[in-house]
């Protein structure tokens, strides 16, 4: 349904010249009570309004129709009137009256054509057809959220049933590669078999770690995140996923440093999901760095008061490599973003690494923010919570 304009609105009121005098409109409002206002024209070009109310309380007091009767009614005319044009919009009348008149209650409006006297525009009225209109606008957002959510559950179960369906397949493509390889049952021949295998091998392994990360990001989306929470000492896990990411540091020829409190206690959480947390943000890293740079992997605990601002165990990945601009650090944290240039091009991927990083993050009540400088390099911060950290260890060791 099209809105109504000013036109839709708009009851002809006969004008009345700025030169009428003010006995004659006074006559005039007596012999038909249900006149509110009537409109100033001259030449077809609206001046003012009378206002009923306004009007009577003026020439109705003591000597106003000897003071005003002969005189011309634009004496007592109203100069601050709305005028919009006939296609003017319901909401732009409104929006137009708050801006002109404030919290007040609205007046009315005067309608033209062309700039010629039209008609006057009833502000009750106006008021009704606001009302609908939001009415209108709030059922229909309704039922596009309904319909948007309804998409998005159908979107995460397909995703999480093709995901399953792909993994079935892909683990016998990458077992039997692995057997093949590994030369099992013995040598392969020609052996330039074997250079293939590898190939099937790390693009299998490469295609379910991408389907993995999707069959996560569903889960996530549909609520199912769940924590299994133990205590554990996170330097363990830190340098569990350095020996696993070592390899790819060589191939990538960079540089690792390690920067890790002294003491550090343990703490309680999801092991398997602090793991992952650590492995997406080195892997970033590596995968944005170039040859030669440096990645480097901080854990500390930060106290209320020394300096850092923050509360909690911090876990921060440095590099320096490609880094962020600054437009797209609040961007590549929502899911399948990636910051586009002609090195990360070169680099495949979902998009889902920071995305799912920080919702595991965020499912500890931690934090996750970027800070980064195009062309320098980019710290990730994973800022777990307080309650996160064992403190009788930590106690203890201080202690001791």
């Amino acid at each position: 349904m099209t809105p109504p304009s000013a036109r839709d609105l708009a009851s002809h009121v006969t004008p009345v010249s700025p030169d009428t005098p003010c006995a004659e409109v006074f006559d005039r409002l007596l012999a038909d009570p249900e006149t509110r206002s009537i409109p100033v024209v001259r030449n077809g070009r609206p001046l003012g309004l009378i206002s009923r109310k306004n009007f009577l309380l003026t020439y109705v007091r003591m000597y106003g129709a000897e003071l005003y009767g002969r005189r011309p009614v634009a004496q007592l005319m109203e100069r601050d009137v709305l005028i919009v044009d006939a296609n003017t919009s319901c909401e732009e009348i409104n929006v137009r009256a708050r801006n002109a008149f404030g919290d007040m209650r609205m007046r009315p409006f005067v309608v033209t054509e062309n700039g010629v006297y039209a008609g006057i525009g009833n502000a009750e009225q106006l008021m009704m057809v606001i009302a609908d209109l939001a009415t209108a606008r709030a059922a229909e957002l309704e039922e596009q959220t309904r319909r948007a959510e309804a998409a998005s559950a159908s979107k995460t179960q397909f995703l999480a049933s093709m995901s399953h369906e792909l993994r079935t397949p892909l683990n016998a493509i990458i077992g039997f590669a692995d057997l093949m390889r590994l030369k099992t049952l013995g040598e392969m021949q020609p052996p330039r078999y074997g250079e293939y295998v590898e190939d099937i091998h790390k693009s299998g392994v490469h295609l379910l770690n991408m389907i993995n990360e999707l069959l996560d990001m569903a889960k996530i989306e549909s609520g199912h995140v769940e924590l299994r929470e133990t205590v554990f000492y996170p330097l363990d896990v830190g340098l569990e996923v350095l020996r696993m990411l070592r390899q790819s540091m060589v191939e990538a020829h960079l540089q690792l440093r390690v920067d890790v409190a002294d003491g550090l206690p343990p703490i309680h959480a999801d092991q398997q999901q602090i793991r992952r947390i650590l492995i997406n943000l080195l892997s970033n890293a590596i995968k944005y760095t170039p040859a030669g740079g440096t990645v480097t992997l901080s854990v500390c605990i930060c106290e209320e008061g020394d300096g850092c601002g923050v509360e909690g165990m911090l876990l921060t990945v440095e590099d320096t490599g490609i880094g962020i601009p600054g437009d797209k650090l609040e961007k590549v944290l929502e899911p399948f973003e990636q910051v586009e240039n002609s090195f990360t091009r070169t680099r495949a991927g979902t998009g889902l690494g920071l995305a799912l990083t920080k919702a595991m993050v965020e499912a500890h009540g931690g934090r996750l923010w970027l800070e980064s400088e195009v062309g320098k390099g980019t710290r990730a911060h994973a800022l777990l919570p307080p309650s996160r950290i064992v403190r009788e260890e930590m106690a203890r060791r201080r202690a001791g």
